[in-house]
C-alpha cells in the first residue's frame, strides 16, 4: 500500500509476499468464498460506516492504484494454491507496477507457504532481487 507514496530514501525496494490488490476486493472475495454472499450491499454499507468513523472507505485501500505510482522495485511472491488471497491479485499487481518488478509463483503453496514449500527458490529469488536493487 505504501509503494506509491513518497518513501524515505532508505526504502530501496519492496518485497510483497501474498499481497492483495485492494481491501474491498479481498473482503468481497472472502465473503463469496466463505459465505456465498455478494459484496453489495454488505461491503458497501460497511464502507460507508468506515468512511464516517475512520475517515476512509474500503475502496480507498488500493495497492493496485499505489503500484501504478511506484518508483521503487517490487518483488511479488505468491502461491498458486492460495485460498486467502487469490493468486490473480498478485499477478494483477505485478502487471500494473510502474517500477521494475519481479514475481515468484510457487506451485502448490497456500497463503504464506511459499517460503516453506520452496525455501531454496524463495531465498535465491529474494537474494538476487535484493542484490540487484539494495546495495
Amino acid at each position: 500500500m505504501a509503494s506509491g507514496e513518497k518513501l524515505p530514501k532508505q526504502v530501496r525496494a519492496i518485497v510483497a509476499d501474498s499481497p492483495y490488490n485492494s481491501v474491498y476486493d479481498l473482503f468481497a472475495y472472502q465473503m463469496k468464498r466463505m459465505y456465498h454472499l455478494p459484496a453489495f450491499p454488505i461491503l458497501d454499507g460497511t464502507s460507508i460506516v468506515t468512511k464516517i468513523r475512520a475517515g476512509y472507505s474500503l475502496k480507498e485501500g488500493s495497492a493496485l492504484h499505489q503500484v501504478e505510482k511506484a518508483d521503487v522495485p517490487i518483488l511479488y511472491i505468491t502461491g498458486n494454491a492460495d485460498t486467502f488471497v487469490p493468486t490473480n491479485m498478485t499477478h494483477d499487481l505485478y502487471e500494473h507496477t510502474n517500477s521494475p518488478a519481479r514475481i515468484l509463483t510457487v506451485n502448490g503453496a497456500n497463503h504464506g507457504e511459499s517460503f516453506v514449500l520452496a525455501k531454496k527458490k524463495y531465498l535465491a529469488t529474494l537474494s538476487s532481487f535484493l542484490h540487484e536493487y539494495v546495495q
